[in-house]
């Protein structure tokens, strides 16, 4: 199946991609904690690089991968393994934390933000990088 960009789309997703430039940017330390608290230091060094990679202007399409685990971890996808730390984590977490809203805002910005990512790379756009 071929992949046919409409120019309407393109423009949507490529404003979408870059809000959330400017979001990592401006707001990239709510991701590191989120990543910090539902998963920890491993998944806040993740976080760390990619929200350093966008300050830095960086191309935001390389951290393709490492957004989309971020976006399995905040959208709790991990904590079915019992044993994981990252469901201890999520076990000790109060659901009227503060903290557990703000992951979730976080999953929601990181799931609209691949969604644009994904169709900007089918449709043949070669980088996202802002000016930092």
């Amino acid at each position: 199946m071929k992949y046919t960009p409409d120019i309407r789309a393109l423009l949507r997703h490529i404003r979408t991609a870059n809000e959330f430039l400017r979001w990592l940017r401006e707001e990239g330390d709510l991701l590191i904690a989120s990543a910090d608290l539902l998963g920890g230091p491993s998944w806040s060094l993740r976080a760390k690089a990619v929200v350093q990679g966008a300050r830095c202007g960086r191309d935001i399409s390389s951290y393709r991968r490492s957004l989309a685990a971020l976006r399995k971890l905040l959208n709790l996808e991990f904590v079915n393994y019992l044993e994981s730390p990252e469901a201890a984590r999520f076990a000790a977490l109060s659901p009227d934390d503060p903290r557990a809203d703000q992951a979730r805002l976080c999953a929601e910005v990181l799931a609209r933000a691949l969604r644009a990512i994904e169709a900007l790379r089918l449709a043949g756009v070669p980088c996202l990088r802002g000016a930092a």
